[in-house]
């Protein structure tokens, strides 16, 4: 199977077996396991180490400390609860297979709460990466061109912002068209407007209400109902994040209700070190986003009623109770959706905190703003790229003498 610099896996050629050569192990075993091709046989002639699998590899390597702390507090909080209401075995096949393995639900054992958290965390992904893999193959034999390796990556993001109690058809339609209509009907990866991570997630949100409000959804236990501590927060402030149990290092940690790999603080920063340190991210990303929050955060406790209960929270609160940090590092930085002159990144990430600040307090009936402002962020970043390439050509004008906002004469007369 022919490969290209861009790190793509090239269709079978006519007469070969297309499902013998294209195959999910094979696709698994040349993402992690083997290195950035260094030649191309054909247009165009470079050689890069930074492709489309190393960019992807890196991502999910950076994410690796969320989702083991996330699988560890999904564990974690689903034998809290067994073990609050009274229950000895989950119903269904993970109950048969804990039963198996002879685990238990102690919660005080930290390797029987990652295997249960990995139970419901391997059908999500399973179903988000072969649903993808599907349209990416049709896509890829119907236009002829190379089969995408960003599948994984767009895979295993969309499995990590699911809660653990989400049908698995929901999971199929939201991969669905978070892949067809956010990625490939452009080109795949690289040609998208927004994360379709994201789109997807925020398909769900509009199509399925009770993947976010339903009883059962973020702790799946049967009679058993929690919230997220970012709902509890707009409701009776900090006072009721605190009666919950829920201290501030439990949600510097990631021991809350939440997603399958986005509530743990800690492993953020753990992956934006790593990511900055590779130069995979732009750190002017991040810092404009954490300044814009911070800002706002200062601008709300001001002028916001007391009645607002987020509004009169400190920004540091707002880190620890939403998915805000996993949002910046993880989906802001995305280097297809994002600006990408300096001046411009700086501007995005500010227009990312000060859109989630503001989505968050205004909108009373889901508080997690980050996902909307990324994606509102996504859709004016070519603006603002604009802008900042415009306002510099206008500099040089001035300092080369020439008539700002005049076109060049030999130039007219050329065209």
């Amino acid at each position: 199977m022919a490969e290209n610099v861009t790190g793509q896996t090239q269709l079978p050629r006519e007469g070969t077996n297309p499902r013998r050569r294209v195959t999910l192990w094979r696709l698994l075993r040349e993402f992690f396991l083997r290195a950035a091709p260094t030649g191309n046989r054909v247009a165009p002639f470079m050689r890069s180490p930074l492709c489309v699998r190393t960019l992807s590899r890196r991502l999910v390597v950076a994410t690796l400390p969320c989702w083991l702390i996330g699988l560890w507090s999904v564990g974690y909080q689903i034998n809290s609860a067994m073990a609050e209401t009274g229950m000895t075995a989950l119903p269904g096949w993970r109950g048969q297979l804990i039963e198996v393995f002879g685990l238990g639900h102690a919660v005080a054992d930290p390797w029987a709460c990652f295997v249960l958290g990995l139970l419901y965390f391997l059908p999500v992904f399973l179903v988000a990466l072969l649903t993808s893999l599907a349209w990416e193959l049709l896509f890829a034999s119907v236009r002829r061109r190379s089969v995408g390796e960003g599948i994984l990556a767009f895979a295993w993001l969309f499995a990590l912002v699911m809660p653990a109690g989400v049908p698995l058809y929901q999971v199929m339609v939201g991969a669905s068209f978070g892949f067809v209509v956010g990625s490939a009907i452009y080109g795949g990866y690289g040609y998208y407007l927004v994360n379709p991570v994201l789109l997807g997630l925020a398909f769900l949100l509009f199509a399925y209400p009770d993947l976010v409000f339903g009883p059962n959804v973020w702790v799946p236990v049967p009679g058993f109902e929690t919230s997220p501590p970012l709902r509890l927060a707009a409701e009776g402030g900090i006072d009721a994040v605190s009666a919950a149990g829920m201290s501030a290092w439990d949600l510097f940690l990631g021991l809350r209700p939440g997603t399958l790999g986005s509530t743990s603080v800690l492993g953020c920063l753990l992956g934006a070190a790593y990511l900055l340190a590779t130069s995979t991210v732009s750190w002017r990303i991040i810092s404009g986003a954490f300044i814009g929050m911070a800002v706002t955060a200062l601008i709300f406790d001001g002028l916001a009623a007391d009645t607002n209960q987020l509004a009169t929270m400190a920004g540091h609160w707002h880190l620890l109770l939403s998915g805000f940090v996993f949002g910046v590092v993880f989906f802001a930085t995305d280097p297809v959706a994002a600006a990408h002159t300096r001046a411009g990144r700086w501007m995005f990430g500010a227009l990312v905190g000060v859109l989630t600040m503001v989505i968050a307090n205004s909108n009373p009936s889901y508080n997690e703003g980050v996902l909307f402002a990324i994606l509102l962020a996504s859709l004016c970043a070519p603006v603002l790229d604009f802008l900042v390439v415009r306002q510099n050509v206008r500099r040089r004008q001035r300092r080369i003498g020439h008539p700002v906002g005049k076109r060049n004469p030999e130039r007219v007369a050329h065209e």
